[in-house]
Parts: C-alpha cells; sequence; structure tokens
C-alpha cells in the first residue's frame, strides 16, 4: 500500500466504532474495558496501522474483537451479518447464558440492569463500585471479609 492511502475499515470495525459512540465510551474507556490498549483499539477499528509511514491494514483476532464487541453492546448475529462468524462464536463464548427469570434469586428489573453492568466491568472496577456503595450506605452493603469496624 502507498504512503498516504489509508485502507477503508472492514465492516467489523465500522460496526463496532459505531456502536462505540452510540454507547458514548470514549475509545480509550472502551480500550480499557475490553482489556486492549487504545492504540490498538483505534488500529482495528481504524483497519490499519502505521508500519515505518506506511499504512498496513489491520484484521483484528476473532476473540480480540469478540471483547471488543461484549464491551459496545454488539451482538454475535451482527459479527455474522457483516462476515465475522468466528468473533460471533468466540462472543457467545465469553457471554454469560441468561438466567432464568423464575430463579430464586431473581432480581426486579432495575436490579438486573444494574448487575448486567457491574458484570461488565473488571474485577478492580468492581470492587471500586462495592467500596464507594459502602461508603455511601453503610447500613445496606457490607463488606465480604465478616467483620465490620466500628468507631468508639
Amino acid at each position: 500500500m502507498s504512503k498516504g492511502t489509508r485502507p477503508e475499515p472492514p465492516r467489523e470495525a465500522a460496526l463496532i466504532d459505531a456502536a462505540r459512540r452510540r454507547s458514548r465510551l470514549s475509545a480509550r474507556e472502551a480500550a480499557k474495558r475490553a482489556h486492549l490498549s487504545d492504540a490498538r483499539w483505534r488500529q482495528i477499528t481504524s483497519g490499519y496501522q502505521s508500519v515505518s509511514g506506511e499504512s498496513i491494514p489491520v484484521h483484528a483476532p476473532a476473540e480480540t474483537l469478540a471483547r471488543m464487541a461484549q464491551v459496545v453492546g454488539v451482538t454475535a448475529d451482527e459479527l455474522a451479518r457483516v462476515g465475522r462468524q468466528d468473533a460471533a462464536d468466540a462472543l457467545e463464548e465469553i457471554t454469560p447464558l441468561p438466567q432464568p427469570a423464575a430463579a430464586a434469586n431473581a432480581f426486579s428489573p432495575p436490579a438486573d440492569a444494574v448487575y448486567a453492568i457491574l458484570a461488565s466491568l473488571s474485577p478492580e472496577e468492581q470492587a471500586e463500585v462495592v467500596r464507594r456503595l459502602a461508603r455511601e450506605n453503610p447500613s445496606v452493603v457490607q463488606p465480604s471479609g465478616g467483620h465490620q469496624r466500628q468507631a468508639g
């Protein structure tokens, strides 16, 4: 490929980038949630990487594309429709199966939505949310250590 000529992003890259924008996530935050560097996220969604001044086409591995799709809410069906059945299969492997609504531990719809958001966060981010809840609502959220410190 000649210098200055950039390849068009592949269909899956355009799909992921459009979903990211709809979800109002920055590329940096989306990359972080997908456990990618910001630079790698941008390479994949732009469809190229610059090597010695040349624009080289980028083809994302299925597992990487599946993580990206999961972060921005792209479905396996959507990935398959743009020609990435391999990534669709990988996404189905990493997506938790929905729990039956009649399960004994089923939450209300708002709690289910909050749970889904928490499940999409990294363990460190989940821990931070729990710490904040505990700090703001000490009678509701109790740490899972068994011991609570009390003043006095």
